[in-house]
């Protein structure tokens, strides 16, 4: 069964694409935009800056889970929902932030096909991540995010880094 995205979910993923534009146009990280949520209200966004902060820690939503603990926690303990949203399908170190944090529900745009962790089986691992799980929904709403990456990956080549821009290039258009 497929889960429907609301209207405000998506103007959340487009806020998203905003801010994945907004990197994209710096030209220094990947282009991935994220947006929390508590309550169905917006709490945050922001851009991957990863290679700014040159920390492998500061994905854009892995930033948004630091920056508002306090506030996913207090959600969680009053029965509140929360929802990342990004625009591309989180690795398996945002996937465990928003599990550990526990974000009710994550909503994602371009599926990764090198990094992406969101089908990971999760029935072995311990009771308490199964039953705080989010709720994972893929909604492919724009190719702008795909876009994005294969414009950066192309300029990441012409910067003379090869290797890894090529792979994931690949990987892009086979996906």
């Amino acid at each position: 069964m497929k889960s429907k995205i609301s209207k405000f979910d998506k103007e959340c993923l487009q806020k998203a694409i905003d801010f994945a534009s907004e990197v994209f146009k710096k030209g220094t990280n990947y282009p991935v935009g994220a947006v929390l949520s508590i309550d169905g209200k917006i709490v945050d966004a922001t851009g991957s800056n990863m290679f700014g902060h040159k920390s492998r820690v500061m994905h854009a939503e892995n930033t948004l889970i630091i920056r508002n603990g306090k506030k996913l926690f207090k959600a969680f303990d009053a029965g509140k929902s929360s929802t990342l949203y990004t625009t591309l399908e989180p690795c398996i170190q945002c996937l465990g932030s928003c599990v550990t944090n526990n974000v009710s529900k994550i909503i994602y745009i371009q599926k990764d096909p090198n990094g992406g962790a969101c089908d990971m089986k999760h029935d072995k691992i311990g009771l308490h991540y199964r039953e705080v799980w989010p709720e994972i929904i893929h909604a492919p709403i724009s190719e702008k995010p795909k876009k994005l990456m294969i414009a950066f990956f192309k300029s990441e080549v012409k910067r003379g880094n090869i290797e890894w821009p090529n792979k994931m290039l690949k990987l892009l258009a086979s996906g």
